[in-house]
């Protein structure tokens, strides 16, 4: 397969500001307009669960034998369905909670403007730490796709992170739903300053601050 993703015709597109709003009941095209199959996010909520599943057993041999041959099996189709970047689905539902990709939390967003954004989120078993809570290498991977998204609403072209700053204010719990808030605290020239929390009820777990830098015409 030749590397397409390199040729500059073929990056991927800043998501219009019209798709990134877009009522989350529309999961049946990405936001350039791509179809997407019938049931590919029941998949991929399948296959979130899969990790909880994974995450939380203790399997017998027997099952760990039958569960490699159905995966091996399982990604050899899959190889067969390869695409280039901008061709894939994972990652470009903006409409659905984590945007179909499987390595970032579920965020489920109930409120969305051009300087602000609330939602809710629940950390399953595959993102454990120990003890009942949430690792806390995945709260920073949180407000990394949180505030990103925040970041490119509205006429804002698209950004990347600059620096991310995470402060752990109390443990969050895992199999809870946690509310989250992002708001842009600024913006000088190209350099866009956000900030998120992440709460249990009236409890802080987590505050952010974040730097997303506009690229120029050309940067990827």
């Amino acid at each position: 397969m030749s590397d397409e993703s390199s040729d500059p015709s073929r990056l991927e597109p800043v998501a219009p500001a019209a798709i990134v709003r877009t009522d989350a009941s529309i999961t049946d095209r990405t936001w350039d307009g791509a179809p997407v199959p019938e049931g590919y996010t029941d998949m991929i909520d399948g296959l979130r669960e899969l990790l909880d599943r994974v995450a939380a057993a203790s399997p017998s041999a027997d099952l760990v034998a039958s569960t490699t041959k159905t995966v091996a099996e399982l990604n050899d189709r899959l190889a067969e369905c390869e695409v280039p970047e901008p061709d894939q689905l994972s990652g470009r539902l903006i409409t659905v909670p984590g945007r179909a990709q499987l390595a970032v939390p579920a965020l489920y967003i109930d409120e969305l403007g051009d300087e602000h954004m609330t939602g809710r989120v629940t950390f399953g078993r595959h993102f454990l730490g120990s003890n009942g809570v949430v690792h806390g290498g995945a709260i920073p991977l949180l407000f990394d796709d949180l505030l990103g998204r925040l970041a490119i609403v509205g006429d804002r072209p698209r950004s990347r992170t600059a620096s991310l700053h995470t402060d752990y204010r109390s443990v969050a719990p895992i199999d809870r739903t946690l509310l989250v808030a992002a708001r842009v605290d600024r913006q000088e020239g190209r350099k866009i300053f956000l900030r998120g929390t992440l709460h249990d009820g009236d409890r802080l777990c987590a505050e952010a601050e974040g730097l997303f830098v506009v690229l120029r015409e050309g940067q990827q």
